[in-house]
């Protein structure tokens, strides 16, 4: 009886988890890292948080339609197209990925190698966008999404990028400006999606097994810095900030190797040493649980 209570528990957890990741594409250099060591193997390192640079961001969403061209003076978004709207909102609904990328398409003063054919570029604004390291892309997709999730896409009742701050409405809308490279993460979204939804539900499964419970108080965090080739290759990996659950971190890392490589990416990215650097936080949202679950975890071995 009390295994089956332990499982219910599990599977309402499951259930209740809201999982969210984005992406930071970063110029940064960690003196700890040797790009120059074993560049055919993949490295995993943890790193010191406190060496970063805390910068101000950019997030990169995704929009269901553009409602204008407007380009707004002051936003804290970009996407696949310039638009303002006079008052930002979130899908109440938090659900599966829905893909609307177009290639091609220029942040306004963005100084790069814009890609073949694009099908507009931004108008100039009076705020410009100087360096990648800004940018937050942010994704999420929750653990108990089916594995079909192609007869969701183009629902405007939902949202897949991670917006805590943002009021709730019936769809999401946010002032947004055209991101040059808004194609290229798309592309690695759908591909990590494929692999860390499954880890990070199996991973919360096996917590659960062996009697131990994640606490829903706050949400895990897991933050990790990937550096590619400039064919796309992945070749490092380093651990930024823990979650404080391993299995959690272990899933994140999975995923990332076993997404790879993300091949053809735009030549602006690539960096003077012929890397490209991106940072990549991986957010477990827990929403509700029972009031009588037991909220506390006992780390792995």
């Amino acid at each position: 009886m009390l295994k089956k209570l332990k499982y219910s528990a599990a599977l309402f957890l499951i259930l209740s988890l809201f999982v969210h990741f984005s992406a930071y594409l970063s110029l940064m250099i960690f003196s700890s890292v040797d790009l120059s060591k074993k560049p055919e193997t993949v490295e995993i390192e943890f790193v010191d948080p406190e060496k970063l640079v805390q910068q101000q961001k950019q997030q990169i969403v995704q929009q269901e339609k553009q409602i204008n061209d407007e380009i707004p003076t002051d936003s804290k978004y970009l996407s696949q197209h310039n638009q303002v709207v006079k008052k930002e909102t979130r899908a109440e609904k938090t659900g599966e990925f829905k893909n609307s990328a177009k290639p091609g398409q220029a942040v306004a003063g963005q100084q790069q190698v814009p890609q073949q054919q694009p099908q507009k570029m931004a108008k100039k604004g009076p705020s410009k966008i100087k360096k990648l390291s800004d940018l937050i892309p942010q994704y999420s997709v929750t653990p108990d999404a089916r594995q079909d999730l192609s007869q969701h896409v183009g629902d405007p009742s939902q949202t897949d990028d991670y917006l805590k701050d943002v009021e709730k409405g019936l769809e999401t809308m946010l002032s947004t400006r055209e991101f040059l490279y808004y194609s290229y993460y798309n592309r690695i979204k759908s591909k990590i999606r494929q692999y860390w939804e499954p880890n990070v539900r199996e991973s919360v499964k096996i917590i659960y097994r062996k009697g131990r419970s994640i606490a829903s108080a706050k949400d895990r965090v897991t933050q990790v810095l990937i550096t590619l080739d400039g064919a796309g290759e992945l070749k490092r990996i380093d651990v930024i900030t823990q979650s404080g659950i391993k299995p959690i971190d272990d899933a994140a890392v999975k995923a990332f190797k076993q997404a790879a490589p993300f091949p053809n990416p735009p030549k602006g990215m690539v960096e003077k040493d012929g890397m490209i650097r991106i940072r990549w936080d991986f957010i477990l949202e827990a929403r509700s649980l029972p009031p009588d679950t037991d909220e506390r975890y006992a780390k792995a071995p």
